[in-house]
């Protein structure tokens, strides 16, 4: 029977690392659905959905403790998903920078239970302007009976100058 996991993988950079984890993932009968790796300075964390026969995890498990002794990692059963009338809603966030814009959004959106998938942000300081704007990249799971314009207007509430755009 298959299972499906999620695994977290964290430590430092190395040549080939990640190519050596999905070999390790593919000997011992697994294989990566989805994967997001992040890399900052010499460290990265990564995140691997894997589909596995459920008696062969053990075998997974130990082989990378074996292989990688450097790398922390944890495990996790996928839940099941109840999100069968949700979608991904993709938008982006522009508006000057300000302290505390990025939890102001991400307490918006946790307190009306929209779940953010994915969230990037950078802040960059526009010297024509003399101010340091703000943008902000997310993939936000919505139920379909919550209208796009409603999250964007929404969104739009958080700075008198917050642009929003979808895509």
């Amino acid at each position: 029977m298959q299972k499906m996991m999620i695994t977290t993988v964290v430590g430092s950079v190395t040549p080939g690392v990640i190519k050596a984890l999905a070999d390790t993932t593919r000997a011992a009968g697994g294989e990566w659905l989805t994967s997001k790796v992040i890399k900052l300075d010499s460290q990265f964390a990564a995140l691997l959905k894997v589909a596995i026969a459920a008696d062969a995890v053990p075998e997974l498990q130990q082989a990378f403790a074996v292989k990688f002794p450097l790398l922390q990692f944890s495990y996790s059963d996928q839940a099941q998903s109840s999100s069968q009338h949700m979608r991904i809603l993709k938008c982006n966030v522009d508006c000057r920078d300000r302290p505390g814009l990025t939890r102001e959004i991400v307490d918006l959106l946790s307190n009306l239970n929209l779940e953010i998938e994915h969230m990037e942000f950078n802040r960059v300081h526009v010297s024509t302007i003399g101010q340091t704007v703000f943008s902000s990249q997310l993939a936000i799971i919505v139920p379909d009976e919550v209208s796009d314009a409603s999250v964007v207007e929404l969104l739009e509430g958080v700075s008198k100058d917050a642009r929003v755009s979808l895509g």
